[in-house]
């Protein structure tokens, strides 16, 4: 296969994400990182053919500014000996792309730098909010109720939900902060539509893309949670906190991955025609579709993040 210069950019960008691995006393969020890629990943899907028709070269002022942003990231978080965020990864992305393609490229990449920028945002709100306490409280009762439907003996108290494995061990299980998911709703919710819009669906049908993407992430958290206290009542204590590591990824991943299907046949038109004048045309959503479940069936690995802080007896 012939190396394009398209190819090249995706093999530095991720090279970009990976080499603070080796960088003494850095490291990556392994949270943020993996939301990042599956995001640039389903982008990259969707639109590759758009990316190797970008006619744009970024001249050497350029890519001298693009490799400097991306020095200069590393070297911040090496000197203040932190890890690379969402914040860190948007400015390596940008650098690359100005690099390779200058400046006047990134209108191409709107969607994923526009995705990072309000993610980072909008974990910021989340972490001015003092307590999410009536939302906890709500989860915890919703847990009890459905747990006692399915003949699982449980209390509730606030956020604390009392209940007893499979063996008769009695447990007490903490609906605490994270495991409301607000994160996860945020960053999948906005994933699920944001990676739509790239495909120029009518105005009319934004409104849908974007609720049902939200609602549909806030139900799958509450499937998520109710995973969770199943696998304390059926499984050990050790398996549960195992599961309870990972499961929350391989849920959301799930519903993005539906969602995308339901909207490519519903909401999204099927084969839109490119706009006159346009080097970027827009090609099949279902066949883009059917690319992307392939390709995240083959490269995601479930155990390697959470997808929310976790604490020792919360979710």
């Amino acid at each position: 296969m012939n190396l394009t210069r398209a190819h090249l950019f995706a093999l530095a960008t991720a090279s970009g994400f990976l080499f603070p691995l080796s960088i003494p006393n850095v490291g990556i969020d392994t949270e943020f990182w993996l939301i990042t890629v599956f995001v640039l990943l389903a982008w990259f899907v969707f639109r590759w053919d758009a990316v190797k028709r970008i006619s744009q070269r970024g001249g050497r002022p350029e890519t001298a500014l693009g490799i400097s942003l991306v020095v200069a990231d590393y070297t911040f978080n090496w000197i203040r000996g932190s890890s690379v965020g969402i914040a860190d990864l948007l400015v390596i992305f940008v650098g690359t792309i100005v690099a390779f393609y200058g400046y006047q490229s990134l209108k191409v990449f709107w969607v994923p730098a526009t995705y990072g920028v309000v993610l980072l945002l909008g974990y910021q709100v989340v972490n001015l909010v003092p307590n999410l306490v009536a939302l906890q409280d709500w989860l915890a009762r919703l847990m009890a109720t459905v747990l006692n439907a399915l003949g699982i003996s449980s209390t509730v108290s606030g956020e604390i939900v009392s209940m007893s494995t499979s063996g008769g061990t009695p447990i007490l299980l903490d609906v605490g902060g994270p495991c409301t998911g607000v994160q996860g709703i945020i960053a999948f919710g906005m994933l699920s539509s944001m990676a739509l819009l790239d495909l120029k669906p009518p105005k009319s049908r934004l409104v849908p893309i974007f609720a049902l993407g939200f609602v549909g992430a806030f139900l799958i958290n509450i499937v998520r949670l109710l995973l969770m206290f199943l696998t304390y009542e059926f499984t050990s204590l050790d398996v549960a906190v195992t599961l309870h590591i990972y499961v929350g990824y391989v849920v959301f991943i799930a519903w993005v991955v539906a969602f995308w299907g339901i909207a490519f046949r519903y909401l999204v038109p099927r084969n839109r025609p490119a706009q006159a004048g346009s080097d970027l045309p827009i090609v099949s959503a279902a066949h883009r579709s059917n690319e992307i479940l392939n390709t995240i069936r083959g490269v995601h690995d479930p155990r390697q993040a959470s997808p929310e802080d976790l604490s020792a007896k919360g979710f």
